[in-house]
């Protein structure tokens, strides 16, 4: 710790001595300078945004490299390089997820240039990319080749956040210049830059600017597949679909935003999802002559129910004798998600904010209530956290 200033003493020196601390003052003022000037020479300073660098330059301080093609198909090479980069070697104690022992990691504060095809200089973008590091030994960030039709080549850049999911942020080149795309909800609400995917096989192209990716869920031990689609001009992934299965290979049914659109529509119509000739007011007689005879019947606690297999059919009145009264008249159409597995957040993000959210006191669990115009569909689970197990139409 410097000593304090005694009172009565100049800050400056006088006299003979005033001339020997000028050129003292002089001399750490020059050593100063050329020290800043030796830290801004090429290839050891951080290149600000638009400077070019040769291109055999540019080869040799880049770690990685991907060659992409832009919106009109234009080649590049997108490098990556840090002029304050490190090396390390994995040692046996720092090993975790993201690294084995003896995987060799790169850190710094990368930068971005492109280099567009038989040019000689690259161009050193201005985006950030919010990459600090990654394992050389693995290397898990990839190119997403273009569809050769509207969507460009994408680039993901993949930092491991646990041993089965990456956060992975991509771009995109339009016009020369390299950008981050923004993640969306399906009504265009940023979530961020990053999404998760698996470390290997993480993403897979689809028609209609569309990609999905893949990663495994151990809240429910399952795989998730998240579908989103390229907004070019709004620089954005939006998410278009998502769904659950108990595979890691890629999906070809619908996922749980057509589902939910499809359960939305028979609930409209008031009518049995499944089988829509089944519908709210209708007759045992006009039940049976559609669905056949049940394969269940009982009484629960508002009326007699009719059941075939997942499919189940409500009455508004008892079973008396094992015959419901003529008078009686459909009043629930009941479908329960026997092998389909659909999370709370989906149902939410695909058909909004419930008008009601509550526990069912009376029944038990919890309820999901969509009203729209004359129609209502509920949705059901046993606690927050858990599938929804069934939905009813009213």
């Amino acid at each position: 710790m410097r000593e304090k200033r005694q009172a009565g003493h100049s800050a400056f020196p006088t006299g003979a001595k005033k001339r020997k601390g000028i050129r003292v003052i002089a001399l750490v003022l020059s050593l100063i300078l050329g020290l800043s000037a030796f830290a801004a020479w090429p290839g050891e300073r951080a290149e600000a945004a638009g400077t070019t660098i040769d291109a055999t330059k540019l080869k040799s301080i880049s770690r990685l490299y991907f060659p992409m093609r832009d919106d009109k198909k234009q080649l590049y090479t997108l490098y990556l390089f840090a002029a304050d980069e490190k090396k390390t070697v994995t040692t046996q104690d720092g090993a975790w997820a993201g690294a084995n022992a003896g995987d060799v990691v790169y850190s710094g504060t990368y930068r971005a240039a492109l280099l567009k095809s038989g040019k000689k200089t690259g161009s050193v973008q201005n985006v950030n990319l919010n990459f600090y590091s990654f394992n050389a030994t693995r290397n898990e960030s990839f190119r997403l080749p273009g569809d050769g039709k509207n969507r460009p080549d994408l680039v993901f850049l993949s930092e491991a956040a646990s041993s089965n999911v990456n956060l992975i942020q991509g771009f995109v080149i339009t016009g020369g210049t390299l950008h981050s795309l923004d993640v969306t909800d399906g009504n265009g609400k940023v979530w961020g830059k990053e999404t998760a995917a698996a470390p290997k096989s993480a993403m897979r192209g689809l028609s209609g600017d569309r990609m999905q990716t893949r990663v495994y869920d151990n809240s429910s031990g399952r795989y998730r597949f998240d579908t989103y689609k390229l907004d070019l001009k709004q620089l954005k992934l939006r998410h278009a679909d998502d769904l659950y299965a108990p595979s890691n290979a890629w999906p070809t049914g619908q996922g749980a935003h057509a589902l939910l659109d499809s359960i939305k529509q028979s609930a409209l119509k008031h009518a049995l999802h499944g089988k829509r000739q089944v519908k709210i007011g209708m007759t045992e007689k006009q039940v049976r002559s559609i669905m056949g005879s049940p394969k269940q019947v009982e009484n629960g606690e508002w009326g007699g129910y009719f059941g075939y297999g997942n499919l189940w059919v409500g009455f508004n009145d008892y079973m008396d004798q094992g015959k419901i009264p003529a008078h009686a008249r459909v009043g629930e159409l009941t479908t329960r998600l026997n092998g389909t597995f659909m999370r709370t957040h989906q149902v939410k993000e695909w058909l909004g904010t419930p008008q009601e959210e509550y526990e069912d006191e009376l029944e038990g669990g919890y309820v999901m209530l969509y009203r729209w115009k004359n129609a209502l569909l509920v949705f059901r689970y046993e606690y927050d956290g858990e599938p929804v197990h069934s939905f009813s139409i009213y």
